[in-house]
């Protein structure tokens, strides 16, 4: 695998898929709510459920003294939302007591809040201060271990795989490109092989054994 040929491939979902759109600015909090939100929730579930707790709770201070009761209401649709809306009082509270109410803007700042991994504090870095890191979801991991770029098993161990193979201008473009070529054709389940353009260069496409369509 050589770094021409990643190159190669993020472009092709680039023509495909084309540019991501951005906020301008972004808002680190907003991006940080929900980013937590879309753990273990359904896609299309996510921005519904972010624009009710956003809308309820539009700063971190307002967050942080909400009542945990009405913010469960909001995050209805999410797993366990609870426990959820207790995680995120506290992670603001935190932010407030412990950053001045501000998202702090390193891995190691971020991943000492609750409800924050790597993942989350990746996708921060890159979408609420457009740093350079490596955010692995299921999308990612997928998606690169069928392509033959790495053999993982978990997402921690493919984000230091992809680190030492991606140039790393192309970490943070990379997320939301894989995110949606997993939405669209290379599925969790049976992917659309057929339709893909990147099956020329995918050990799973090419490989007759595996159940495609």
């Amino acid at each position: 695998m050589t770094a021409a040929s990643i190159r190669n491939v993020l472009e092709t979902l680039r023509q495909l898929y084309g540019e991501r759109r951005r906020a301008n600015p972004p808002n680190p909090y907003e991006v940080l709510v929900s980013v937590i939100i879309s753990q273990r929730t359904r896609d299309e579930q996510t921005a519904v459920i972010a624009e009710r707790v956003l809308s309820a709770c539009p700063t971190v201070e307002s967050l942080a003294r909400a009542d945990p009761d009405p913010l469960a209401a909001a995050l209805r649709g999410s797993l366990d939302p609870p426990a959820r809306a207790r995680r995120l009082i506290e992670l603001a509270r935190l932010l407030v007591e412990r950053h001045g109410g501000r998202v702090p803007d390193t891995l190691e700042q971020l991943i000492e809040l609750p409800g924050v991994g790597r993942k989350t504090a990746n996708c921060v870095l890159i979408f609420a201060f457009n740093l350079s890191a490596i955010c692995v979801d299921t999308h990612v991991h997928r998606i690169t271990n069928r392509l033959g770029w790495v053999q993982t098993r978990g997402p921690e161990q493919t984000e230091r795989a992809l680190a030492s193979l991606m140039p790393r201008d192309l970490w943070g473009p990379s997320n939301w490109l894989f995110v949606q070529h997993g939405r669209a054709l290379c599925l969790p389940g049976v992917p659309r092989c057929s339709r893909c353009p990147l099956r020329p260069d995918c050990r799973y496409g090419q490989d007759p054994t595996t159940r495609k369509n």
